[in-house]
């Protein structure tokens, strides 16, 4: 999978275009990050209080935003530590609250709800390797499952009806990219 490493030429060839336009208009990175992260909020919201499919496309609309951010900041020649930060942060936040709805809505089944936990907790060790990795100075960017994927099986399920399977599809390729980048990571410290 890992549509980052794969595909990137080919959303390139969608996102840029559009990037391009919001620069002209004067949106900002930081607001694309601000505005992904509340869309995500307030979808999880609809999808648990509303409408599952209405909640789903309300965080796809999040999740598009966010996927904006990058290339807007690139485009503006604005890039810099604090935006890296600022967007990480607002990750993690949406990916906790994307995973809590996916836990709430299988409550009912401990099994599940067990395999959501993890999943979410590999969610998150997979972006804190990387970045832990990145500050000592070593690259972990490989892995079968990275936020793209997560964030558009996770929506997707959540909107569709199929939770339990995109968790534990979530859950052991989670477990699989974290152990994927931590080898990585120990090849590259013994071979420093």
């Amino acid at each position: 999978m890992a549509i980052n490493a794969y595909a990137r030429a080919v959303t390139d060839r969608v996102v840029v275009p559009i990037a391009k336009g919001m620069v002209r208009v004067g949106v900002t990175p930081n607001w694309l990050t601000l505005f992904g992260l509340v869309a995500s909020l307030v979808g999880v919201g609809l999808a648990l209080a509303v409408d599952p499919l209405l909640g789903a496309v309300v965080m796809a609309v999040g999740a598009i935003a966010d996927a904006l951010d990058g290339s807007v900041a690139r485009l503006r020649g604005s890039s810099g530590p604090f935006g890296a930060f600022y967007d990480s942060v607002t990750d993690r936040i949406s990916d906790a609250a994307i995973f809590g709805a996916a836990a709430w809505l299988v409550r009912d089944d401990p099994l599940l709800f067990g395999v959501a936990i993890v999943a979410l907790g590999a969610a998150q060790l997979t972006s804190y390797v990387r970045a832990k990795a990145e500050s000592l100075g070593w690259d972990a960017t490989v892995g079968v499952i990275e936020r793209p994927e997560r964030m558009l099986l996770m929506i997707t399920a959540i909107g569709l009806g199929f939770v339990p399977v995109a968790l534990w599809i979530l859950a052991v390729g989670g477990l699989v990219t974290v152990a994927q980048r931590c080898v990585v990571v120990f090849r590259q410290a013994h071979a420093a």
